[in-house]
């Protein structure tokens, strides 16, 4: 079967042609997502896999529920083209560090698993991100905007404040888990959560950071029905206090010597 690649991209185009180049195979199929504050789509080239780019784009917020709405609408647009072996949500600054064969040699020994990298339990970190009410912060990590960024961060704190004062909570009784957002679907988990789309943007529309746990925690407690792998050499990341490290392009062949299949984030202009 086909595998269908769920790319969010907003910047590093020369990294996503990278990307998209180094899986282009002919069971790939590739379904880009550009950020709707980029001017003019970039020019991306495949020569034996399917290319297609979102029509309808989403102006993507950092931290809110911007993030999950646009994961969901690739899974939705990739399912009407499907079926597919899995569906892959991918950032536009991974590369794989295996071969394209390589790779579907091990999506192809878990065909009926979710696949996922999972985060050690920490209860504070989602008491904070979920079950406080954030207010939206459009402009948290957009260049430029200082005043409306400002009154936000404002904003965002005092109501943090007040709920803290009032022992204000909600979804107490959720059992989160919390994952790489970037993970590989089966057509059933897919379509679970394309299905529960309404009820999903509902539950997570106040998160911050809700990408990172809506799949597993939605997933999880329906466990009898999916089998999900939790495999900790999914992805190799590097982070600097709570942000992860851009790589350069040429510590690629550094990466490859580990026992990752993937790694993330590289940057075309980033030294070292």
């Amino acid at each position: 079967m086909r595998h269908a690649w769920l790319i969010i991209a907003h910047n590093e185009f020369g990294v996503l042609q990278k990307l998209v180049s180094m899986l282009d195979d002919g069971r790939s199929d590739f379904y880009v997502h550009i950020d709707r504050k980029v001017a003019a789509l970039p020019e991306l080239h495949v020569e034996k896999g399917h290319l297609t780019f979102l029509q309808k784009r989403i102006n993507v917020s950092w931290g809110t529920v911007s993030q999950i709405r646009t994961e969901l609408l690739l899974l939705d647009t990739a399912l009407k083209n499907g079926p597919y072996a899995h569906y892959h949500i991918l950032s536009g600054t991974h590369l794989p560090l295996r071969p394209v064969e390589e790779l579907l040699r091990y999506y192809d020994s878990h065909a009926h698993q979710e696949i996922m990298r999972f985060w050690k339990p920490n209860e504070g970190d989602a008491d904070f991100k979920l079950r406080r009410y954030h207010f939206p912060m459009r402009h948290f990590k957009v260049p430029g905007h200082a005043f409306c960024r400002a009154v936000e961060t404002f904003i965002w704190r005092a109501a943090l404040k007040v709920q803290k004062v009032f022992g204000i909570r909600h979804l107490r009784h959720v059992d989160f888990r919390k994952t790489d957002n970037w993970m590989s679907l089966t057509e059933r988990g897919a379509r679970f959560l394309v299905d529960n789309r309404a009820r999903i943007l509902r539950k997570y529309r106040w998160s911050f950071c809700g990408d990172e746990y809506f799949a597993a925690t939605e997933l999880c407690a329906e466990k009898d029905r999916f089998d999900i792998l939790d495999d900790q050499q999914l992805l190799y990341v590097e982070f600097l206090g709570d942000t992860p490290r851009s790589f350069a392009v040429d510590a690629y062949p550094r990466l490859q010597e580990t026992r990752y299949l993937w790694a993330r984030k590289f940057s075309m202009s980033h030294e070292g």
